[in-house]
């Protein structure tokens, strides 16, 4: 389980896409981490195979690879980095499972001295349900709140220090970022839908 808040930037070494894909990244963490360990790389949730040093490396499933945007990466991309809550650690984003949804794609962005909003195109229609105004939304691991919402769209207002902390200031229209649906809103529908 992880918040939503970002806690380091790591920069992807490379993604060998052999039988089973590797994903290894350059982070340096003040945590020690161990083979087994959950961390939230780009919001999605990966455990660790191996570490040498500042080396993390990754399994990703075929299932993962297909969602994520990890693919769109070059070498040397910024990657966000968060380590799984603990129960001594305050929730202070909102409850993010790693679990992406898919992606979306960058539609806008209106940057200011104050908050920038961004904007995303909704991919899959069925998405529309889980994103209302006021809500939670994770993008690239990001806890966010939706700003507005539209049939096709939706928009985020970022703050500027978690414009600075995060990867989304590199950000371009037409890219993809990992998005992470609200998880309490995808329970309660399908607690509704099959009641």
């Amino acid at each position: 389980m992880f918040t939503g808040l970002i806690g380091a930037s790591a920069t992807l070494v490379s993604l060998e896409k052999k039988n089973r894909p590797v994903l290894t990244v350059r982070v340096a963490l003040d945590k020690p981490l161990a083979v087994g360990d959950s961390v939230a790389v780009d919001g999605v949730c990966l455990t660790l195979i191996g570490r040498e040093k500042d080396l993390l490396r990754f399994n990703l499933a075929a299932p993962t690879l297909k969602l994520a945007n990890f693919q769109d990466r070059p070498k040397g991309s910024l990657l966000n980095i968060e380590l799984p809550l603990t129960l001594s650690a305050p929730l202070g984003g909102h409850m993010v499972s790693g679990h992406i949804d898919g992606t979306a794609r960058l539609r806008s962005i209106n940057k200011s001295d104050g908050n920038s909003r961004f904007s995303f195109t909704i991919r899959e229609r069925e998405w529309r349900k889980f994103i209302v105004a006021r809500g939670s939304v994770a993008l690239n691991g990001v806890s966010l709140t939706v700003a507005e919402v539209n049939a096709s769209w939706f928009a985020v207002e970022i703050i500027p220090q978690t414009l600075a902390t995060t990867n989304l200031k590199l950000l371009r229209v037409g890219e993809r970022v990992n998005i992470e649906l609200d998880q309490i809103g995808k329970y309660l529908f399908n607690f509704q839908k099959h009641k």
